[in-house]
């Protein structure tokens, strides 16, 4: 066994094995493509948890390609609130 084999290189080894194991499980080798992606190319955070363009949060645009179409579906369904949520004005700057 050579360096690169051994299970404590980065590359290989126990530290490929962790990313595996931190990865949600695929449910076939099929991907989801009857959910279009709500993402308008504006992919900017300005401090929001949601992008201020399609109103996902980090792991949903990340995971996107991976989720299944009714991950995908619950995803767009809380869409429409958090965009509501973010048009609300700020009730701690109100009290100024």
């Amino acid at each position: 066994m050579n360096d690169s084999d051994s299970p404590d290189n980065p590359k290989t080894g126990r530290d490929r094995q962790a990313r595996r194991r931190r990865r949600p499980p695929r449910q076939s080798g099929m991907r989801d493509t009857t959910v279009p992606s709500p993402c308008l190319s504006v992919c900017r955070f300005d401090g929001a948890p949601h992008c201020v363009g399609c109103f996902r949060n980090a792991d949903e645009i990340r995971e996107w390609m991976i989720m299944t179409r009714e991950q995908k579906l619950e995803v767009i369904a809380k869409l429409s609130e958090r965009k509501h949520q973010s048009q609300q004005p700020d009730k701690d700057s109100s009290n100024g």
